[in-house]
């Protein structure tokens, strides 16, 4: 009898600590349990930001448009791939034109990429604390200060990007076979999924197929081959469709060589702006190439971080949300700092990863040179934003600040927006052929308007038709309805002439006005 009840005290243990074990696996870590929740602490106050970023209102009715029957790259011009607004259309459907649903998948993304950079410092820094590289995550991508509060495609595909980069690492670690195969697959369709988010996650993509191809004895080639073929099946089945309806030559256009512009506008061609950059992309290849026998984590958290300062540093636009992908590798970085042990410094194979290091500081030193001078889009503005972010919400809560108040702290265009929309739906103006001669069109959704030309943006309508073009179609297609801004009007005085000739200020705003065509 005392052994049957000792057997069963005996399987009565078993149970309790297999039970306690299943329920460590569920729990979430400490470091990424807080880490998510300083995340969406921080991004609390985005839920409830007015409609007030261009770019955020560029793929909002690009998303809407595609929604009500336009044809993206041939009858609504947009130069991202399908991805971003299938996103887009998501959050449309689950909410409406509201920057609620917007920022909220923005926010569930950006926790997916905490998720991922707990896992990488798992695998990069085993045995090493992970609370600084998870809190500096979780601050980087959670402030203002890159532009973290926004749904923007780097909010969007840095999670696909890190966790296909996870997949790459742990195939690193096995031999050909099975395992390695299907896990370079699915970093495959990852790096493709992030790429069709943006074009400058490709290059991710690239790194992680180096990566495998480099492994010493070539036991990476299989995987790094089926890592590329995967991505690029994938990325030719979802831009397949959009090659058929709007034609290659369209698709190309916009995807591709669109950004030929883009950069030519900013990038003056003289050997001291383009030098550095040369230089910076060559130590990034050799260095791939010189640290191929080092740790496969160690290149590819140096190499992640050396290739996304490196291509977002190309177009010499210093927009402060280009640095948002590179928070990731530098959050895992920051995860593994340690004391150095100056003996292995003695060793040539340790400074074999000095070139990729080398290739990150000097493009993150032309990045410090952009901010600090006067080029286009040179200030971090976003520094004294986020300051006085936080305190502005805070104020709108307690009702310090009025709506007005509030709405102004991120733009004027908010208000002059909020107006013309509300007055256009007094009057039954609603669903009326329009422009929004401004580069904040959101009031094409709230109103809801029918925008009449192919990008609704007036920036990018600038950029592909041109100002001559832009104004010979508005007044070709005449539209019922043309809200404008000040600051559009003032940027191109032409616009004046066709409004006087043929259309009637009907509402003044804060800063713009309604104009209706006359019968």
């Amino acid at each position: 009898m005392a052994s049957i009840i000792g057997a069963g005290t005996a399987e009565q243990a078993l149970e309790v600590v297999s039970e306690r074990s299943r329920r460590r696996r569920w729990r979430p870590p400490g470091s990424l349990a807080v880490a998510v929740l300083l995340l969406l602490l921080l991004r609390l106050p985005s839920l409830f930001e007015p409609h007030w970023y261009t770019d955020e209102a560029g793929y909002a009715n690009t998303a809407w448009q595609m929604m009500h029957g336009k044809v993206l790259y041939l009858s609504v011009w947009n130069n991202k791939p399908p991805l971003l607004f299938w996103i887009y259309q998501l959050a449309l459907v689950g909410f409406g034109p509201s920057e609620f649903g917007l920022h909220l998948l923005s926010a569930a993304a950006e926790a997916a990429t905490l998720a991922a950079i707990w896992r990488l410092q798992r695998l990069a820094w085993p045995g090493r604390g992970q609370w600084v590289g998870m809190l500096a995550g979780a601050v980087l991508l959670g402030l203002p200060l890159l532009l973290g509060d926004l749904a923007l495609p780097e909010n969007f595909l840095i999670a696909p990007e890190a966790w296909g980069l996870v997949l790459v690492l742990e195939a690193s670690r096995r031999n050909p076979g099975r395992d390695q195969y299907l896990l370079a697959v699915g970093a495959g369709v990852l790096a493709a999924g992030a790429s069709l988010v943006q074009q400058t996650a490709l290059g991710g993509a690239v790194l992680g197929v180096v990566l495998l191809a480099i492994l010493p004895g070539r036991r990476g080639w299989a995987a790094a081959g089926l890592m590329a073929a995967t991505g690029a099946v994938v990325v030719g089945l979802v831009l397949a469709p959009s090659i058929v309806a709007a034609g290659w030559h369209n698709v190309f256009f916009f995807v591709v060589s669109s950004y030929g512009g883009y950069t030519a506008r900013t990038l003056p061609f003289n050997l001291l702006s383009v030098a550095p950059r040369v230089a910076a992309g060559a130590l990034l290849a050799g260095g791939l190439v010189l640290a191929r026998r080092r740790a496969p984590a160690l290149v590819l958290i140096w190499g992640w971080l050396a290739v996304e300062l490196f291509i977002y540093m190309l177009p010499n636009r210093a927009y402060p949300f280009h640095l948002l992908p590179a928070a990731v590798p530098l959050a895992v970085l920051l995860g593994g700092v340690k004391r150095p042990r100056w003996a292995a410094g003695k060793s040539l194979a340790a400074w074999s990863i000095v070139p990729l290091v080398g290739s990150a500081l000097l493009s993150g030193g032309i990045w410090f040179g952009m901010f600090a001078s006067s080029a286009a889009q040179g200030s971090l503005y976003t520094v004294a934003r986020s300051e006085a972010y936080y305190q502005t919400f805070l104020g709108r809560v307690t009702g310090a600040l009025s709506v007005v108040q509030y709405d102004d702290f991120f733009d004027r265009r908010v208000i002059a927006e909020a107006a013309a929309s509300h007055w256009l739906q007094t009057h039954h103006l609603a669903g009326s052929t329009a422009v929004v001669w401004s580069a904040d069109s959101w009031a094409y959704l709230l109103t809801p308007l029918k925008p009449v030309l192919p990008a609704p943006p007036i920036y990018k309508d600038f950029d592909w038709l041109g100002g001559s073009q832009l104004l010979a179609s508005t007044t070709r297609l005449r539209p019922r309805v043309i809200v404008v801004t000040n600051d559009a009007l003032g940027s191109f005085g032409p616009l004046q002439g066709l409004l006087d000739a043929r259309y009637r200020k009907v509402e003044v705003t804060a800063d713009g006005a309604v104009w209706t065509l006359r019968r």
